[in-house]
């Protein structure tokens, strides 16, 4: 097994991952009356594909982080307790602000009747999607989706793959799992007369997820040199696929039945090859290894949460800002105003809020040398 080190570019497609999600929400331009600013729109709509990128490097993370623990005591219990101390401090008090600012407008009992769902990680499922989006509160939790996701998948995935035995045969599990996460896709958006209700639904993201694991096994495995030869086609051919997807959808948008098909495992495929441009030497390691981008990685947790759970102030302070006025001037404010508040709010979450948890993870170690994926989990 090669020795693992700190891989600095993670941190930074993390980074770009987050900016591409934020600009997706925020970037606007389909209805400018510039040419360009349209274009821009047009192509912005296809800003979902961030979480595709976060899916990709969190199964590559994870995945490996396990694999090197299993011959460990306890690797069960650490592994958890490691998530749990990453994941849950800013998660469940972001969902006390959804709560406390319920109750100051007055809608407590309402949203407390539905807070359950997001409490234990159900708001990606197709008939509580919409009753979740629903909760009476000023604060949004629509985006939490991907949290739910990446919680169920690791709830059992390190299970199913603990018992493949070998890395041969876990690299073909993640293989199968990909499969059946496109397969899965494609009867549903085929035989289901509401597939869209599903876009959110683990067995339709697992591929992403399974895609950074293979990954993650084949990075620790004898053929390595093969796939860094591969991966600039790969990437190239997904991206093309990507687009070809959007062109003949009319759209770049999650929704379509052939972006879901064969958008989704294209753009699926190009960031795992991207993901290993990212780590030889390059073009793609050199932009991914930017400061600025590698900066924004390690606040990204703190970014997704809050730019989209602050929605309603951010655009409340525009409003009274600008008020009513030029549509292109709301956008862009509100765009910088989100921007700034965003990433000031994130990075006080981190240094103030999330590192004394973060802090407690050395209490649940291996004993042998900390792998690449500790860096950024």
């Amino acid at each position: 097994m090669k020795q693992k080190q700190h891989i600095p570019a993670l941190d930074g497609l993390r980074g770009f991952a987050v900016l591409t999600v934020f600009i997706f929400h925020y970037g606007g331009g389909t209805h400018s009356s510039i040419r360009a600013m349209r274009l821009f729109g047009l192509l912005n709509k296809g800003g979902w594909v961030g979480v595709t990128l976060f899916f990709v490097l969190s199964g590559f993370l994870i995945t490996g982080i396990l694999w090197d623990s299993f011959d460990q005591p306890h690797w069960w219990r650490n592994f958890y307790a490691r998530r749990a101390l990453r994941i849950f401090p800013l998660y469940y008090a972001s969902l006390l602000l959804v709560l406390l600012a319920a109750a100051v407008q007055g809608t407590l009992l309402p949203a407390l009747r539905s807070i359950w769902i997001p409490a234990l990680f159900l708001q990606n499922m197709p008939h509580l999607i919409s009753v979740v989006d629903r909760i009476p509160s000023p604060f949004a939790l629509f985006h939490f989706w991907s949290l739910a996701v990446e919680e169920q998948f690791y709830l059992i995935w390190p299970f199913l793959l603990v018992i493949q035995k070998s890395r041969i045969r876990a690299e073909i599990f993640c293989l199968l799992t990909f499969l059946f996460s496109c397969l899965f896709r494609i009867l549903l958006w085929h035989f289901a007369p509401h597939a869209d209700q599903y876009s959110a639904f683990l067995l339709t993201r697992a591929g992403e997820l399974a895609a950074g694991g293979w990954l993650a096994l084949a990075f620790r495995g004898p053929s390595w040199s093969r796939i860094e030869r591969l991966a600039p086609g790969v990437a190239l051919t997904g991206l093309v696929g990507f687009l070809i997807c959007g062109t003949l959808a009319g759209s770049f948008e999650a929704n379509s039945r052939l972006q879901m098909t064969f958008g989704l495992p294209s753009i699926t495929l190009c960031f795992t090859a991207l993901l290993v441009l990212s780590m030889r030497p390059g073009i793609v390691q050199s932009c991914a290894e930017a400061a600025w981008l590698r900066w924004l990685g390690g606040i990204s947790y703190g970014v997704y949460v809050f730019h989209m759970l602050f929605l309603g102030a951010y655009m409340g302070i525009v409003e009274k800002l600008l008020g009513h006025g030029n549509v292109t001037a709301t956008n862009l404010a509100l765009l910088f105003i989100a921007a700034v508040s965003s990433v000031g709010v994130a990075w006080l979450s981190y240094h103030f809020f999330e590192t004394p948890f973060l802090r407690l993870k050395s209490r649940f170690a291996s004993r042998r040398t900390q792998p690449v994926a500790e860096v950024s989990q």
